[in-house]
C-alpha cells in the first residue's frame, strides 16, 4: 500500500470549469470513486469564510434540517459573518450524500434561484440513481452533471509513480479529434517507450486488480479481495436497498453476478433472467438500475440508423475489472487465461478506459460495437465529430493480419454511405506497428 495522497484526476479540468460556472454541479459515480476527495481538494484552496461543507450522511445534520427549514441558510450566514443578501463574492456550498434528505433539494432550489449569482452549489452522493432522480424532480435546468469513475489506467500509473498523463492524454486527444497520424504516434512511442515495460507490468496486474482509489491509498494488496466483498455488499445492501422499486434484493444480487459472467458478450434478457431466477420484466428493470448506478454499462451496436441501433442486443461491461473478478469468485489469472477469459477482461479494461477519458469532454464521443457476423466484429466504434473510428482489442502480444478483416469489412460497408473513417486502431500487448497507412497497432501501455 502506498502512502495516502491526492493525485490529479483526468476529469479535473472539466470539474474546475464546472465549479467556476453558475450552475449547480452534480457529481455522480459509484461509491469510493473519488467524488468527495476531488471536491475537497478544490475547496482546500478556498478560504474558510467562502465555503461550507454539509455531510448528510450524518443523522445529526439531517435532524437539524428537518426541525429548521432555514438551517442551511443560517449556517451559510454564520460562516460568512453577515446576511446572504449582502453577498458580493462567490460562496461554495458542498452537500455530500444529498439524496439522503430529499427535502434539501427544495431548499437548494430556493437559495439558488435567489442567490445564483454568488452561491455555488456542489451536490454529491453515493447513490447516483437517487441523486439523479431528485435533481430531475426539483432542479431541472439548473444542473451540470459530471460522472466520476474509478481510476483510469493512467491515473493508476500516476499513483504508482510510473508515469504521468502526457502519453495517454496525447493519444486520446488525437483519437477523439480524429487527428491521430503515424508521425504523431511514432514520436509518442519514442518519447514514452522507456516507461513501457513498467506500464505493461501494471496493466497485467490491472486485468484483475481494482481501480477504486482506496485500494491504492488505504488497502494493502493482500486485503483487496476482502475490500471488494465488503464493497459489493455495501453497494447492494445499503445503496440498492434504498431504491424503492428494487424489489427482491437477492434477485438483484444474482442478476449482477450473472452480468459479470457475460462481460464482452451480447445480453440476452431471457437467458439472463433464467440463469438468475428472475422474470424478464424484473430482469430488465434490474439491468437498468445496474447501469444507472454506474457500476457497469451496456454498449450498443453501431448502425447509421438510430432506430435500428435501439432495437438490437447490447454488450455487457463493468467500470472496474476487479468487480468482475470478485463476482466470479476470485479466479486465479492462470485459470482465467486457460479458460479464454483473459481476452474479455482485457477488452473490458481497455473499453472502460476509453469511456473514462471521453465521457466528460465538452463534446463527448459516443461508443459502440459493430458486428456483421461472429467473424466480422469490431470491439469498439468511436463516433466523434461526424467520424467513426473502429478499434480492435486483442489480448495477444503478436500481430496477426486477420485483425484487419473486420476493419476492412466495416470500412467497405460504411465507406460508400458517406461515413468518414480517418483511421482504425488495434490495441494489443505487442509493439507499435503500422500494417497500412490507415491502421495503427497500438501497444496498450500507450493508454497508461
Amino acid at each position: 500500500m502506498n502512502r495516502p495522497r491526492v493525485i490529479e484526476r483526468i476529469y479535473n479540468t472539466h470539474l474546475r470549469k464546472s465549479l467556476n460556472s453558475p450552475m449547480i454541479t452534480v457529481l455522480i459515480g459509484p461509491r469510493q470513486s473519488g467524488k468527495t476527495t476531488s471536491v475537497n481538494s478544490f475547496l482546500d484552496g478556498i478560504i474558510h469564510s467562502r465555503r461550507f461543507y454539509l455531510n448528510l450522511d450524518s443523522s445529526f445534520e439531517r435532524d437539524r434540517i428537518k426541525s429548521n427549514e432555514s438551517y442551511l441558510e443560517e449556517k451559510i450566514e454564520e460562516t460568512l459573518g453577515f446576511r446572504l443578501n449582502s453577498l458580493k463574492e462567490r460562496f461554495y456550498v458542498f452537500i455530500d450524500e444529498a439524496q439522503k434528505l430529499p427535502l434539501i433539494f427544495e431548499t437548494i432550489k430556493i437559495l439558488y434561484d435567489r442567490y445564483s449569482g454568488y452561491l455555488k452549489f456542489i451536490i454529491s452522493g453515493s447513490s447516483s440513481l437517487e441523486l439523479l432522480d431528485k435533481t430531475a424532480e426539483t432542479l431541472a435546468g439548473r444542473v451540470q452533471v459530471l460522472r466520476i469513475y474509478p481510476f483510469s489506467m493512467s491515473e493508476a500509473s500516476v499513483y504508482e509513480e510510473i508515469g504521468g498523463f502526457e502519453c495517454a492524454e496525447t493519444f486520446y486527444k488525437g483519437v477523439f479529434s480524429g487527428s491521430l497520424n503515424q508521425g504523431r504516434l511514432s514520436r509518442l512511442i519514442r518519447e514514452f517507450k522507456p516507461k513501457g515495460k513498467k506500464k505493461i507490468q501494471l496493466i497485467n496486474k490491472l486485468i484483475t486488480r481494482s481501480l477504486f482509489p482506496p485500494t491504492f491509498s488505504k488497502v494493502d494488496e493482500y486485503a483487496i479481495p476482502r475490500w471488494l466483498i465488503d464493497y459489493i455488499d455495501t453497494y447492494i445492501e445499503r445503496d440498492m436497498r434504498s431504491i424503492k422499486d428494487i424489489g427482491n434484493i437477492e434477485g438483484y444480487r444474482r442478476v449482477v453476478a450473472q452480468l459479470s459472467s457475460r462481460v464482452g458478450s451480447l445480453l440476452d434478457y431471457n437467458q439472463l433472467g433464467n440463469d438468475a431466477g428472475v422474470n424478464q420484466i424484473t430482469t430488465k428493470k434490474y439491468v437498468t438500475i445496474w447501469q444507472e448506478s454506474l457500476i457497469g454499462f451496456l454498449l450498443s451496436p453501431f448502425f447509421l440508423n438510430i432506430s435500428t441501433r435501439i432495437k438490437k442486443s447490447k454488450k455487457v461491461y463493468f467500470f472496474d475489472n476487479a468487480l468482475i473478478w470478485a463476482l466470479s469468485g476470485f479466479k486465479d489469472i492462470n485459470l482465467i487465461e486457460a479458460s479464454g477469459g483473459a481476452g474479455h477482461y482485457f477488452e473490458n479494461l481497455v473499453i472502460a478506459d476509453f469511456i473514462k477519458w471521453g465521457i466528460n469532454l465538452e463534446m463527448p464521443p459516443s461508443f459502440y460495437f459493430w458486428q456483421k457476423s461472429p467473424v466480422s466484429e469490431i470491439d469498439l466504434v468511436i463516433s466523434t465529430k461526424g467520424m467513426a473510428i473502429p478499434v480492435e482489442i486483442k489480448y495477444s502480444t503478436a500481430w496477426d493480419k486477420k485483425y484487419m478483416h473486420a476493419i476492412d469489412i466495416f470500412k467497405e460497408k460504411h465507406g460508400g454511405k458517406g461515413l468518414k473513417v480517418p483511421f482504425s486502431l488495434v490495441v494489443y500487448r505487442g509493439d507499435f506497428f503500422v500494417p497500412r497507412k490507415d491502421v495503427f497497432c497500438i501497444p496498450v501501455w500507450v493508454l497508461c
